[in-house]
């Protein structure tokens, strides 16, 4: 197997909007530089091309146009482009806002696309024979699952710090680093990070890749001669916050608009916690099979979360909410962004789709096969498709090659709480998902 790599800029210009939050922002500057990097495999018979950038997601409108523009330019079927996205929170917006009337710049989409063009070609220029590594290790204490039930029975994502009316979290993180150490001839070896926790802590108006970035400076600062790429795994009901942090944590962090703290020291440590465990494992890592390249993608239905009969009540909030007298809502931080999300959903479904249809994609590369998920699935989705996996390595991945929704458990719509009450997807769609992927893995396997 022949691997390649490449990386290029995408930092978005000043007074670009920003996407994540229902609030506008727009760009200041820059904390750290937003990328596109990717990373080309060759088997002599088949090439595909991984693409991991630096915004929070792409629509599969708009990323199915980038695949096709890269795919033709490179020669390649559009099953052998898989982008993931690093879901940064202060990255551009790509297309029309999830969250109010902005629509991202035409002309910086047209920039991203050339970019993203170009670096798979580059990648694919840069191609040499390699060996494959695989190891795994943990990087505790900063991801937190966010849902909460409370003492009075109710669910609330995110319900704040030190709050004395949360009860207990409703799941465990999985806290699982993965690696595929790449030894190359005569070339700069490459290192495939994969970790699954809510890229969201760092917030403002100062474009950053958040802690995904942070890991791959920290280890091409650490390892010579090495480049690091971040793969997201599944993250949809994990973030960084914890709702009893310890003191040195808190002088990390600022309070934000929504309840959450964030900041950019914090974001640093986090970047440290996962690069600290790659470190430790990248020397100890055993040589894996990566002879043949395959690729495949499978398209899902999942019904259509409508609820007609809340729309005179969701129609009202969004009509406050639009006319910025969100304090005549009895709500407030995250439970104030639930209930808005929760009716635009309301009012954005109104007349259908009756269901909408999903893209799974896999490359497979001899025994180990990156499976991208396009949205933000809950970490019990991402366990149960590891336990399904029949590869001995799996590099599973949210927000890819589309970013349409969150795919909650179904316990989750009788629990409440953000995801479930936002989703645009009725209960049973994880089975869905979670029983799509499994099958494509075994297609190719």
């Amino acid at each position: 197997m022949k691997t390649g790599f490449s990386r290029l800029c995408i930092n978005p210009p000043l007074g670009a909007p920003l996407s994540g939050y229902y609030e506008a922002r727009f760009t200041k500057g820059v904390l750290d530089d937003l990328c596109v990097t990717a990373v080309a495999f060759d088997d002599g018979n088949k090439k595909a091309v991984v693409l991991a950038v630096d915004v929070i997601m792409l629509q599969k409108e708009i990323c199915d146009k980038f695949r096709k523009v890269i795919a033709d330019f490179c020669g390649l079927p559009m099953e052998a482009i898989f982008i993931n996205c690093s879901h940064t929170h202060t990255g551009p917006m790509l297309g029309k806002d999830f969250a109010s009337d902005l629509c991202g710049d035409a002309l910086y989409e047209e920039y991203l696309a050339i970019q993203m063009r170009d670096a798979a070609m580059y990648a694919l220029e840069d191609v040499c024979e390699s060996k494959f590594y695989q190891a795994q290790g943990e990087a505790k204490g900063i991801s937190f699952i966010r849902r909460f039930r409370m003492k009075d029975g109710s669910v609330q994502t995110n319900p704040g710090v030190d709050n004395p009316d949360i009860d207990h979290a409703l799941g465990e993180p999985n806290e699982t680093v993965k690696l595929i150490k790449i030894v190359r001839e005569n070339a700069e070896d490459i290192f495939l990070v994969n970790y699954g926790v809510h890229p969201d802590s760092v917030g403002g108006e100062y474009v950053s890749a958040d802690y995904p970035g942070i890991v791959c400076a920290t280890i091409e600062a650490t390892v010579e001669d090495t480049k690091c790429v971040f793969l997201l795994a599944p993250q949809g009901d994990v973030n960084h916050i914890n709702t009893n942090p310890s003191k040195a944590a808190r002088a990390m962090l600022h309070d934000t608009f929504d309840g959450c703290p964030r900041g950019y020291e914090y974001t640093k440590h986090m970047g440290r916690v996962i690069a600290g465990a790659v470190l430790q494992m990248c020397g100890v890592a055993e040589e894996i099979n990566a002879d043949c390249i395959e690729y495949a993608c499978k398209t899902v239905v999942c019904p259509s979360n409508q609820e007609n009969h809340k729309l005179e009540e969701a129609r009202r909030i969004v009509e406050i909410h639009e006319s910025g007298r969100d304090e005549e809502l009895p709500y407030k931080d995250m439970e104030l962004t639930t209930v808005v999300a929760e009716a635009v959903r309301i009012v954005e479904l109104e007349n259908g789709p009756d269901s909408f249809d999903f893209t799974l994609s896999a490359i497979k590369l001899g025994d180990m096969v990156f499976a991208g998920i396009p949205g933000e699935p809950f970490t019990e989705l991402a366990n149960r498709i590891y336990a399904g996996s029949p590869f001995d390595t799996t590099i599973l991945c949210c927000v890819t090659n589309g970013g349409e929704s969150y795919f909650p458990a179904s316990s989750a719509y009788e629990e409440g709480g953000y995801e479930a009450r936002t989703s645009r997807l009725k209960k049973g769609a994880d089975d869905i998902i979670v029983n799509g992927t499994v099958e494509l893995l075994k297609e190719l396997k």
